[in-house]
């Protein structure tokens, strides 16, 4: 069995146990195939110039931090491959037959420097939706070229959908190196699908998210205020945090459909599947994504999805399953929203979630990490 040390720069820890959730899940299941250790390297923003924090979090998880009240990019990055090094070289890394990194930037932004000195081969996994939009930064930004360059030096990866392989060619402008799709991990003992599912009266939906302008959830919600205005019986559970939570509550107040939403706050994942659980659709907002953890998590559950015709979704969704919008639009949600509330029992939920249990399903993900390893490696 190979031995792999996995390195991620975004996970679980002392300070947000939800951060990189979904990195942590991927390499549980990938744990399961080969011999593994992580690695959590990261510089994060602290009060005093330096801070130096080595944490364990279990027998083959570890972190190596540094704190700073630096903000320069390029800084960050520098300290971020000193850091990566030292955790290298304390793991030790010589041991291992394979580092596999868990997205690509910062960690591997000055790999050409150190490759010659750590000679163990690289794989990079990555799921940022950001390359479609070159991290919304002038083409002409250098920390984008350094960023590109990452993935000009033959380096095999894994993304979590076709979408986001055509978004990282796009935006290295290379094709040369080894490639393959593996779909984000899921909790399937959180999230599957219950006999009492869908059980509502009244349709009863459901959305979580960072809220950031990226999820675009003002058409959304103004879809609701006509269904409210149209004396259409629903219910609205927001869950999430970020930038427009408060000028989203404020809009159901100005609105006047507060009363039809209640905001959940910051959720964990069993408090996402006990909602899904009582939700008659998931909805997402957002113009564009490169897999959504959380859309895959309510098909597991054999919720049905509402939401803008994203083609990373139509790789595991269908019409079966994805009642899509024809633009994203205040009145395409109110058309969408009182088609499924008219008809609640228009979905087979138990289909659903087997149809998205066999793309999704943690067998199926470890048979193909494992393949890969094989023949790459």
């Amino acid at each position: 069995m190979k031995k792999v040390l996995h390195i991620t720069s975004w996970y679980p820890n002392k300070w947000d146990d939800l951060e990189g959730i979904f990195v942590k899940e991927q390499f549980d299941v990938f744990s399961e195939v080969t011999e593994s250790h992580l690695l959590n390297v990261q510089v994060r923003s602290g009060k005093k110039l330096f801070e130096y924090r080595h944490l364990t979090y279990s027998d083959n998880e570890e972190g190596y931090y540094l704190l700073t009240s630096l903000k320069s990019t390029k800084v960050i990055e520098v300290l971020t491959t000193l850091l990566l090094l030292w955790a290298l070289f304390k793991t030790p890394y010589k041991k291992y037959d394979l580092l596999h990194f868990h997205i690509a930037y910062p960690l591997l932004t000055y790999y050409s420097w150190w490759k010659k000195i750590v000679r163990t081969p690289v794989l990079i996994s990555e799921h940022w939706s950001a390359y479609h939009f070159n991290f919304y930064m002038p083409l002409s930004t250098k920390k984008l070229n350094r960023m590109k360059y990452i993935f000009r030096q033959g380096l095999p990866v894994i993304t979590v959908s076709k979408a986001l392989f055509t978004d990282l060619q796009k935006f290295a402008g290379s094709v040369n190196f080894p490639s393959a799709v593996i779909p984000n991990v899921i909790d399937q003992k959180c999230f599957f699908y219950e006999e009492q599912h869908n059980k509502n009266t009244t349709p009863v939906f459901f959305v979580v998210n960072n809220w950031r302008k990226i999820k675009n959830p003002f058409p959304m919600l103004e879809g609701f205020a006509n269904l409210a205005a149209a004396k259409v019986s629903f219910h609205l559970n927001i869950g999430g945090y970020g930038e427009l939570l408060e000028e989203m509550k404020a809009y159901t107040q100005e609105n006047n459909f507060e009363n039809n939403v209640s905001f959940l706050g910051k959720m964990n994942k069993k408090e996402i599947a006990k909602a899904l659980a009582t939700s008659d659709a998931y909805l997402f907002s957002s113009e564009y994504e490169t897999f959504s953890v959380v859309c895959a998590q309510a098909l597991c559950c054999g919720v049905p999805l509402i939401g803008p015709k994203i083609p990373a979704i139509l790789e595991y969704a269908d019409e079966a399953s994805f009642l899509t919008l024809g633009e994203n639009s205040a009145d395409e949600w109110y058309v969408k929203l009182t088609e499924l509330a008219s008809n609640l029992a228009y979905y087979d939920r138990k289909a659903i979630a087997l149809k998205a249990d066999a793309y999704l399903s943690n067998d199926s993900i470890k048979k193909q990490y494992k393949v890969l390893i094989n023949a790459w490696f």
